[in-house]
């Protein structure tokens, strides 16, 4: 009997003690409809890759080209899954030049930074329709065995991360807002990433891809499963 007792226990510690990933705004009331218009942000400058060079290697791409390459393709991914779930069209990626930088408590070490519409502002896809909401990704970081505690938590900003020559996990992070295009409101953030096991040194396109769609089915999951 203590020993179940001591389990439970243990269990709601740890409960306690996890970080919250996300940041929810009083008004969000879940995420939007099927039928809602949706409009997703390119990334553009939100994309970012470390590693360069090995990733250019494994996926036979011309390393000049490499960020703009993995940029396009991750960003043609990421439109086909959101399509899945909202009416969604396409907002230039140029158009956050002109969004506000802001920084985002998810919890009490865990911070992001931020690209957001200013208020009074909605912003047009690229037919110039104003969607009612906005999905922005505020930076899109690509690599290899790294956790996103090591971005996000300032208690672990100034510690180095190491690079093993032995990779073992394709590593996606994403920070993202769902915007009130209306009311100019953020209405839920937060961290979402992505493990994909590399077996053997090797990578293909299609391992990528499949890295990618989990990170964003991660983002996805964080806006249906909760309002906390």
């Amino acid at each position: 009997m203590k020993n179940s007792q001591l389990l439970i226990a243990f269990a709601f510690l740890l409960i306690s003690c996890s970080q919250n990933f996300t940041n929810t705004h009083k008004m969000y009331k879940g995420a939007p409809a099927k039928n809602e218009s949706i409009g997703f942000v390119k990334l553009g400058e939100a994309f970012m890759l470390t590693r360069a060079n090995w990733f250019a290697e494994k996926l036979s791409l011309n390393e000049d080209s490499i960020y703009k390459d993995l940029e396009n393709i991750s960003d043609s991914i990421i439109y086909s899954e959101l399509s899945k779930q909202w009416s969604l069209s396409a907002v230039p990626a140029n158009k956050r030049e002109s969004f506000s930088r802001e920084t985002l408590k998810m919890d009490k070490t865990i911070f992001i930074k931020t690209r957001l519409p200013e208020q009074g502002i909605e912003v047009a896809n690229e037919n110039g329709v104003v969607p009612n909401y906005l999905f922005i990704i505020h930076e899109y970081t690509v690599g290899t065995d790294f956790e996103a505690e090591s971005f996000y938590d300032y208690t672990k900003a100034n510690l180095e991360m190491t690079q093993s020559k032995k990779v073992k996990n394709l590593s996606i992070i994403a920070t993202w807002t769902l915007w009130d295009n209306k009311k100019q409101i953020p209405l839920k953030s937060g961290i979402a990433s992505s493990q994909t096991p590399i077996k053997n040194d090797s990578i293909d396109m299609n391992l990528f891809i499949k890295a990618t769609k989990t990170v964003i089915e991660q983002c996805l999951k964080k806006l249906y499963l909760s309002l906390s």
